[in-house]
């Protein structure tokens, strides 16, 4: 009879790795997404460990830095349209980047309505038998799930928001206000959690101006961030349920000399940092980053960029000009922990990508519109939308 022939320390130690899953996923959460997606393909217990909400919740932990993700990509929408305006899909920030194709979602028919730290909220077409459809869809995974709204009687639908930090918890929030019918600027707050999967009983009520943006915000540290055409808005903080004021610049502050006007602001949030970046007009390549204070009691000055020098490197661009207005707005800040913090501009058809510390230009992207918009949604008409993507393993 044989003697079986002793294992080796390599199949020893695999096969100690395997029927350990603590040891499993110290190993596995090093591992980035689009690798890990490939490795469920292994086993019943990889694709069940790699899937579960504490294991994208310890992959986050990993790969966050001083608390927060780093977006690769950015997608691209155009006014109310709801197909993809540009044959590229989405604008990637570093040369490795994998963009995703959201060719899962059901319908091809959607708009993205925001996108929060890994999953974006979106929703269908207006279906006159069903309404407004919303939908949460995580692109690295091709993931995806619909969103009943609450059924309530009370006022108008204004906007619904996402609130989502993989980082502190696998679980994510819906906020969905209304307006109530009420000449006295009453609203109505609800929010669902993907927890529970389920609206909370109660709602809150509260009152608020009209020029506050209920449909354009951003959320980080716990706190939802209303932009405003107004002097002041609002932020919620999701865990105490608590609202309070936020000021907003006063028009034309610290405005580069020469400026007569304001033509275009963004509201965003990157790494913690609330901003509104600012263009001018007579219509010119220099335009402000400001940032809110830690406290909310005011904005500063974080940068002012002069890009004329840098533009003429674009001797065929054409230049903004008042009767054909061909768009200059600042689509998207991302700071970076060192020097790298970068701002993606739109002139002509070009996203164009700036490193924010000297104005060194990174990446210059062509925005070709698809046939079927480009007759409907004109840039110089409706502008650009845009929404950070980041890689995560986050569930829906």
């Amino acid at each position: 009879m044989k003697k079986p022939k002793p294992s080796s320390p390599i199949s020893c130690s695999a096969e100690t790795i395997a029927h350990n899953q603590d040891l499993l996923t110290e190993i596995l959460i090093r591992i980035p997404p689009k690798h890990l997606l490939k490795l469920i393909l292994i086993s019943k217990q990889w694709r069940s460990l790699i899937s579960s909400l504490q294991f994208s919740h310890y992959h986050s932990l990993h790969y966050q830095n001083r608390g927060f993700l780093t977006p690769t990509a950015l997608f691209l929408g155009i006014g109310n349209y709801y197909r993809p305006p540009f044959e590229l899909p989405a604008l990637p920030l570093s040369p490795e980047t994998r963009v995703p194709v959201l060719d899962f979602i059901v319908d091809p028919h959607f708009k993205i309505l925001q996108s929060c730290n890994g999953l974006l909220l979106g929703h269908f077409y207006y279906n006159i038998n069903e309404g407004l459809r919303y939908f949460i869809c995580n692109p690295t995974t091709r993931k995806f799930k619909m969103i009943s709204l609450p059924v309530s009687q009370l006022g108008s639908l204004r906007a619904v928001n996402l609130a989502f930090d993989p980082v502190k918890s696998p679980y994510y929030k819906i906020i969905c206000v209304r307006k109530f019918l009420s000449p006295n600027k009453r609203f109505g707050l609800y929010i669902y959690s993907s927890k529970s999967d389920e609206w909370d009983s109660s709602w809150i009520s509260f009152r608020a101006n009209e020029y506050i943006r209920f449909d354009h915000g951003v959320f980080f540290n716990g706190i939802f961030h209303w932009n405003s055409n107004g002097r002041k808005s609002l932020r919620f903080d999701l865990e105490n349920k608590v609202l309070k004021k936020i000021p907003m610049l006063a028009p034309m502050f610290q405005a580069p000399e020469g400026s007569e006007d304001e033509d275009s602001r963004y509201f965003g949030e990157s790494r913690g940092h609330l901003h509104l970046g600012v263009t001018y007009m007579p219509l010119c390549f220099k335009f402000n980053i400001f940032e809110m204070a830690a406290d909310y009691s005011h904005w500063f000055l974080k940068y002012c960029l002069n890009l004329d020098d840098t533009m003429k490197a674009f001797p065929d661009l054409r230049l903004p000009v008042v009767d054909i207005y061909y768009g200059f707005h600042v689509l998207s800040v991302i700071r970076s922990e060192g020097e790298g913090s970068k701002v993606v501009i739109l002139v002509d058809y070009k996203a164009i990508c700036y490193e924010l510390k000297d104005g060194i230009l990174l990446n210059v992207y062509e925005l070709k519109q698809c046939p079927e918009t480009l007759n409907r949604c004109p840039l110089n008409y409706i502008g650009i939308q845009v929404y950070q993507y980041f890689e995560t393993l986050s569930c829906v």
